[in-house]
């Protein structure tokens, strides 16, 4: 049996908040026929940052998480602001506010979807190379950020441990590798 985009049927809105929008959408089953409601999330389009310096690290940063309740080693990113329109805006900008630092070189590493089976938004995957520290953190009020330089060659190590765990970064960095980043 060939696989098929499910028929809409209809979009109930269950909640809307600054930062994103829950619904309910029925669709139907192109196999059994059956209407089914699935919940998705509405949000902006995010940006993630993987950000070498001259000195062979990566650039990470340190923050409090509320799902996971805990610490985590995460890359620079975030949301795109309503108003920007380029992708390598954000990635600059969200390089810069939680870090503090600028890079020589921005380029696009890719797209991925974060969950397919509940996100509708995209996440841009850049490589920020030559970057170097112009400053400090400019956090929005619910950040607390620790930012750490890591050596490229601890890395891999880091995530076989556990300590970067986000499937977000994990994602950002696997694709960073397939584009032909040294191991």
């Amino acid at each position: 049996m060939a696989l098929g985009e499910w028929e809409r049927l209809g979009d109930e809105s269950l909640l809307r908040y600054k930062v994103f929008h829950v619904r309910k959408s029925r669709r139907r089953s192109p196999r059994t026929g059956a209407d089914i409601g699935f919940f998705l999330i509405d949000t902006a389009d995010w940006v993630t940052v993987v950000a070498l310096t001259t000195a062979d690290e990566i650039v990470l940063v340190r923050q409090f998480r509320q799902g996971s309740e805990r610490v985590a080693f995460e890359i620079p990113g975030g949301l795109i602001d309503p108003h920007e329109t380029d992708p390598a805006v954000a990635a600059a900008r969200e390089l810069r506010e939680e870090t503090g630092y600028e890079a020589a070189r921005l380029e696009l590493l890719g797209e991925m979807n974060p969950n397919p089976a509940m996100f509708s938004n995209r996440c841009h995957v850049f490589l920020a190379t030559g970057c170097r520290r112009v400053g400090g953190l400019a956090m929005d009020p619910g950040e607390d950020i620790e930012v750490v330089t890591v050596p490229l060659a601890e890395l891999d190590e880091r995530i076989r441990r556990g300590e970067i765990e986000h499937a977000v970064v994990l994602g950002s960095l696997a694709l960073w590798r397939a584009r032909g980043a040294a191991t």
